[in-house]
């Protein structure tokens, strides 16, 4: 398999440094990334001059321009046979309304407008001890399961720095509301993935391009009784 790694934080920040280490253990790894950090840009690409990439080994490049525009340049230009995008792991969380603005999860989703498989991982701010631990066996869990997908992005936090351990994995909702209460009317049988790092927990969190759906908890959830 043929992993594309790459981040918002920039090619050098420590974040892209441990989940790319990780990804070798699944497949031939290829980090490209923005040149210097890209926080907050979401999916923005870039559209009125030609992006300058530059090549630092035989597997590590830098694109000057955004999240989306690395995966971009790492399939149309660089023409990279991409199996699976990983992106992060950012240095902060990408919970609740965050996960519109992040580039992180814009890198995820540009991979999954090529239909590619496509997961995002985020860690509590100036804490990647956590991440550190904690980021293997949740590789595991995931392919295990099979929960990674072309129809839509994984969006994976680490728990809170609170939690030197985390208590287990849990399949979450996106915290986008102001309280629990405007869900009542979907019944959620779970947390959302603010509720879950708080609670010492890995949040899972199946992301449609731009937003979740309840839906797919259902179908994840299925996926790990079946």
């Amino acid at each position: 398999m043929n992993i594309l790694v790459v981040n918002d934080d920039g090619y050098e920040s420590e974040g892209i440094a441990i989940l790319a280490d990780a990804m070798k253990n699944y497949g031939n790894v290829y980090v490209v990334a923005p040149h210097s950090e890209q926080s907050a840009k979401s999916a923005s690409i870039t559209i009125r001059h030609n992006l300058q990439i530059h090549q630092h080994s035989d597997t590590l490049y830098s694109v000057v321009g955004t999240p989306a525009d690395a995966v971009r340049m790492a399939i149309q230009r660089l023409q990279l046979p991409i199996d699976l995008v990983v992106s992060g792991i950012n240095n902060g969380f990408n919970i609740g309304i965050d996960t519109i603005y992040s580039g992180t999860i814009g890198a995820a989703m540009q991979g999954l407008m090529y239909g590619l498989p496509s997961i995002a991982f985020s860690s509590d701010y100036n804490n990647f001890e956590g991440s550190k631990r904690e980021l293997g066996q949740t590789l595991e869990w995931l392919f295990k399961h099979e929960l990674y997908s072309d129809k839509y992005v994984l969006n994976v936090n680490f728990q809170s720095r609170e939690f030197p351990k985390a208590k287990g994995i849990q399949i979450t909702y996106v915290d986008i509301y102001p309280n629990r209460s405007m869900y009542n009317d979907l019944r959620l049988d779970g947390l959302t993935d603010r509720e879950a790092v708080h609670q010492g927990y890995i949040s899972v969190t199946p992301l449609k391009l731009g937003n979740g759906d309840p839906q797919l908890n259902k179908e994840l959830l299925a996926k790990l009784k079946g």
